[in-house]
């Protein structure tokens, strides 16, 4: 008995030391990838934030911090490109480490990830670009409107760019593979809440400039440049008139009355204009 329980444990000692003998050249590989990896991954890291401090990739995260939404956030281009390149090679080293213990389980996972990585920036990318563009938009309507006196440019311009950022932002999940067919189906009843919202704001914000050019209207067709009139307490020529303002020259200088202003006022003509 004695005999064979020395068997049994010499046996399993030698299958536990063939074992251990087997696995070295396992491990050896597995602390030589390691080192190497972690040596790539340093020189790589300071290539790149190198080159991405000559390139001043920062500037473009300045420009997005300026969007509405993005306001609150530390968006720092070059440290997320870092970080993207830094776990992009840590998942390869940790691909190649599965590869040598041979866990395929483990390898075909991460694989899966690293393929789904492009589609994930790209939607990233298409997002922050839409949204970026979404913000020239609102910034032209507010210019335009504030150029043509209109109020209700804010409601408007914020109404847009939500807008532009929700389409933009379907397309990007559709672009990652991720189910968007609740978000599509109520978009009708969302678009149709923002259409009603602009309708509105916009039939407010035009009211006074539709007033502005009545008034302009009228005040052109009773008044004309050249003409001496008296409007309160000042006399003068008139040298200008347009939908916003109407200019009097006199000795004392130049007065400047907005058109709301003048058709609210009794205006007396002291000389017609010389036919």
């Amino acid at each position: 008995m004695a005999t064979q329980i020395e068997g049994v444990n010499l046996s399993f000692l030698q299958d536990m030391w063939q074992n251990i003998i087997g696995f070295m050249p396992k491990l050896i590989s597995l602390i030589v990838l390691l080192i190497v990896g972690l040596i790539i991954l340093k020189i790589v890291t300071l290539f790149l934030r190198k080159t991405l401090k000559v390139a001043n990739v920062d500037r473009f995260g300045d420009k997005i911090k300026e969007i509405q939404i993005f306001q609150n956030t530390n968006f720092q281009v070059s440290g997320i490109i870092i970080k993207i390149v830094r776990w992009i090679i840590i998942l390869l080293i940790t691909i190649s480490a599965a590869g040598i213990l041979e866990l395929q389980m483990v390898t075909d996972g991460i694989t899966a990830i690293i393929a789904y990585l492009p589609k994930l920036f790209t939607a990233i990318a298409i997002f922050i670009i839409g949204v970026f563009l979404a913000n020239v938009v609102k910034n032209a309507i507010l210019s335009s409107f504030k150029a043509l006196d209109i109020g209700g440019s804010q409601v408007i311009g914020n109404i847009v760019f939500f807008a532009i950022t929700i389409i933009i932002g379907i397309t990007a999940l559709n672009h990652a593979m991720i189910d968007t067919e609740m978000i599509t189906n109520n978009l009708t009843i969302i678009f149709g809440s923002f259409l009603l919202a602009f309708t509105i704001a916009f039939g407010l914000g035009s009211r006074d400039i539709v007033q502005r050019l009545l008034f302009g209207f009228y005040s052109r067709k009773n008044l004309a440049i050249g003409q001496k009139i008296k409007i309160g307490e000042v006399q003068g020529t008139i040298k200008s008139i347009d939908n916003i303002y109407l200019v009097l020259v006199n000795d004392d200088g130049r007065f400047i009355f907005p058109i709301k202003e003048v058709n609210d006022k009794i205006i007396q003509v002291v000389d017609e204009i010389n036919e």
